[in-house]
């Protein structure tokens, strides 16, 4: 069990680096399972999970059709003669009607959805602006995340069956780095420029602490999505953020936690990608008690301080107005979530 602080000082996380995960074991019998960025690391191995324990439908999404269906191979390399069904997806998180082409096919196409990982993220220290003109982090960790999550939860809700021992889950996959963030976005929270405006200034937010901001404006929107299914779905959803651990991964070899931690601590103590993707089969199956909260070496954790603090808890309420104000101008559908 992690030391509940709502803080991450190194030695915590070397301590939970070395913890030993449960290897998933809860039967997906039937069960229709959406993984965004299934091509490499967290996303194929949670995969490979899903195949093992005999998913019925695997819907992967990647860039291109052409790294889906290499991806799709690989996930069934552990399992040939599996009989799940696995479906592949292209959808670009740097694009807004991307996004919203994807949500639409999944809509029209897919019959039930139980279990959806946003996995899909970037991590880059350089600053790039979409042909949206957010920045990429921004959009893709934050923007699109919060979009797709919007627009497939109705789909997500009808998959609730009272008789069923697994609840229909949303996870979405968040980070420790999120202890980290310095905030300092948090002084425009009162006035015009609001905090996604600062956090798309070039000048005010060109740093490493973007992907950081991104993982914590992550947990404050799905414990404020949290709090609207709640009072509006009945609790029919669970909606969870997961914390893979330091992995070695495609992500980290974009750079970012690289130069934060020494290479060197990065390859004695980081996580396989197999055994961080445990963390999100504990998350997709744990249940109510996993709904609204931060999960962390396959247990419930205590946030940041920043974010259970009260001045935290109106922070939140704040950053997911304004992704829901920032997201409503793009799609009507989004509006019945506003608080």
């Amino acid at each position: 069990m992690a030391t509940q602080t709502g803080k991450m000082p190194v030695s915590r996380l070397i301590r939970e680096q070395r913890t030993e995960l449960p290897i998933p074991s809860t039967p997906l019998d039937g069960k229709t399972v959406l993984i965004t960025g299934a091509n490499t690391g967290l996303g194929l191995e949670a995969a490979r999970h899903c195949v093992r324990l005999n998913a019925a439908n695997v819907i992967i999404t990647t860039r291109t059709a052409a790294k889906g269906e290499v991806a799709k191979e690989e996930i069934l390399k552990p399992n040939p003669d599996s009989k799940t069904n696995i479906s592949v997806y292209t959808v670009n998180y740097s694009s807004f009607a991307s996004v919203k082409a994807f949500a639409d096919k999944v809509i029209a196409e897919v019959p039930k959805l139980d279990i959806v990982i946003l996995n899909a993220g970037i991590s880059a220290t350089n600053w790039n602006v979409t042909e949206d003109g957010w920045e990429e982090v921004l959009q893709v960790n934050v923007l699109s995340t919060a979009y797709i999550s919007l627009l497939l939860l109705p789909k997500i809700r009808q998959s609730y069956e009272a008789s069923s021992a697994l609840m229909p889950t949303l996870v979405i996959v968040t980070s420790d780095t999120h202890y980290w963030a310095r905030f300092k976005q948090r002084q425009y929270a009162s006035e015009k420029m609001g905090i996604l405006n600062a956090m798309n200034d070039k000048k005010i937010s060109l740093n490493v602490d973007k992907y950081f901001m991104s993982k914590l404006l992550e947990v404050y929107f799905l414990r404020e999505l949290a709090k609207w299914i709640d009072a509006n779905y009945k609790g029919d959803v669970v909606v969870t953020g997961v914390n893979p651990g330091l992995c070695h991964s495609e992500l980290i070899r974009e750079g970012v936690i690289t130069n934060i931690i020494a290479g060197t601590f990065k390859w004695i103590m980081a996580r396989t990608a197999e055994v961080g993707s445990r963390n999100y089969l504990w998350a997709a199956t744990a249940g109510r008690k996993a709904h609204g909260q931060y999960v962390g070496s396959c247990e419930v954790q205590k946030p940041a301080v920043v974010v259970t603090s009260e001045e935290g808890q109106k922070l939140g309420v704040k950053v997911y107005e304004e992704i829901l104000e920032a997201l409503s101008a793009l799609d009507d559908r989004v509006r019945v979530f506003s608080q």
